[in-house]
């Protein structure tokens, strides 16, 4: 008999418990379409500013300095995570989730126009200035944009059934996936003219947003009426959550896996500023990165029903061990004599080979992103929901902070030592992936 994972447990008062009168049906469809919308804008906007393809190089315009280079990435996870445990103390109970994923995507969105606002104003020259305004901004939109997540998530799950939450969250990705693959053309097109293409992804990227924000609006929450918890309540539950054997196992998984990224702010670095890969491509490894994204995400959806998101997180953690191998012989191999006189063109040997490293790069991403919504939930009663989410993901942020040290490894060792360290902290954590609980099978 076929088995698959245990459903989510739902709440007493979620939609799916009773049929859904007339008016509740179109409330819930009405909620169903702004919500993938939301989705698909949200990915699209930050596939503009993408931070491994698009805001290393911005970065490498105004400085030279390494582990500034590599700042970006870490900020974009860490301070997307951290605010996470602050929002689920805030929101946990509260009777309308709205309000704060509203704002939060109103912030986010006014981080990426006052960036733009200064690209169109002053151009890209090596500025310290401009270099401050950039991380400054680009600080605000993570912290926004990962206060948001918790209430969003819990708006969503409020304003859709339960039996409908898989589809919907893998519509989402879908449809930002699609959008992704259209963001990667358009970043190829930007960055194939001028410098000036940065501020045009910009301006698109914070048009998307802001039209991301409002869709929020229009998604019609179900208010429950449960009871906020003063902090100093939730803060003494926190050793309990946290002791279960678990959430530690999980988060030290994780905790490997987002310190195994140091290298990913360098991977296109290397191969535009060593291995002399044209500028241009950029946009074309986005737009196969997004591709990859669209093709694996029924795969992974798959993947998690049948065997459930330990075999999804160990799958992904092998894809991933693909990006440091590729870089670490690619250029030896191309350039081996006795290899080079039968490919004939090492230069198309190392493009292809980058485009494999991007391909894998989408792959896993469409794997954690999905993980993102389906593992944390595995492991936390429905009440515990927004505070798992929002103190687990707080402590991975700290965790996701430590890869900028790559910049360190890359200026005293080189890219070798930092492509090197990923692969041992990405076979790590394949190794501790085996930690993970097990899924509940249940007879289908």
């Amino acid at each position: 008999m076929a088995k698959t994972t245990a459903p989510q447990p739902a709440l007493p008062n979620e939609l799916a418990i009773r049929p859904l009168t007339p008016r509740e049906q179109r409330r819930v469809r009405q909620s169903f379409l702004f919500g993938v919308a939301n989705g698909g804008l949200l990915l699209f906007g930050d596939a503009l500013i993408h931070p491994v393809l698009v805001l290393t190089l911005f970065v490498a315009r105004l400085t030279n300095n390494a582990v500034l280079i590599g700042l970006v990435p870490a900020l974009s996870v860490g301070l997307w995570f951290l605010p996470q445990a602050l929002a689920a103390a805030l929101v946990e109970g509260r009777h309308r989730q709205l309000p704060w994923a509203a704002w939060g995507g109103v912030a986010r969105a006014l981080a990426i126009g006052i960036l733009a606002a200064a690209v169109l104003a002053g151009g890209i020259e090596p500025s310290g200035r401009l270099l401050l305004v950039f991380f400054l901004c680009y600080a605000a939109y993570n912290l926004a944009a990962g206060f948001a997540f918790v209430p969003l998530v819990e708006l969503s799950a409020r304003a859709i059934p339960a039996d409908r939450r898989g589809f919907f969250f893998s519509q989402r990705n879908l449809w930002g996936s699609l959008l992704a693959l259209l963001a990667g053309l358009i970043v190829q097109r930007a960055l194939a003219a001028d410098v000036s293409g940065f501020a045009v992804l910009f301006a698109s990227s914070f048009a998307a947003l802001a039209l991301a924000a409002y869709t929020t609006l229009w998604i019609a929450e179900r208010p429950t009426p449960q009871r906020a918890r003063p902090l100093r309540e939730w803060l003494e539950g926190l050793p309990k959550l946290l002791a279960r054997r678990s959430v530690r196992r999980f988060l030290l998984f994780r905790s490997l896996l987002a310190l195994s990224t140091i290298a990913d702010p360098f991977f296109i670095v290397y191969a535009q500023g060593i291995l002399g890969v044209p500028a241009a491509t950029v946009g074309l490894y986005l737009a196969l990165s997004a591709i990859a994204r669209v093709a694996t995400n029924p795969l992974w959806g798959w993947v998690v029903q049948r065997w459930g998101n330990r075999q999804l997180l160990q799958l992904a953690t092998l894809v991933r061990l693909l990006m440091p191998l590729i870089a670490l012989g690619v250029h030896p191999l191309a350039t081996w004599e006795r290899i080079a006189s039968r490919v004939g063109d090492p230069e198309r040997v190392i493009f292809l080979a980058f485009a494999v490293v991007f391909v894998a790069y989408g792959v896993t991403l469409s794997a954690q992103m999905l993980a993102n919504f389906t593992a944390v939930l595995e492991l936390a009663r429905p009440d515990e929901r927004p505070t798992l989410v929002g103190v687990t993901n707080s402590i991975l942020g700290i965790v996701a902070l430590v890869p900028m040290l790559g910049g360190v490894v890359v200026d005293r060792f080189g890219f070798a030592a930092v492509f090197l360290l990923s692969l041992v902290l990405t076979l790590l954590a394949l190794a501790t992936s085996g930690l993970l609980p097990r899924p509940r099978p249940v007879a289908r």
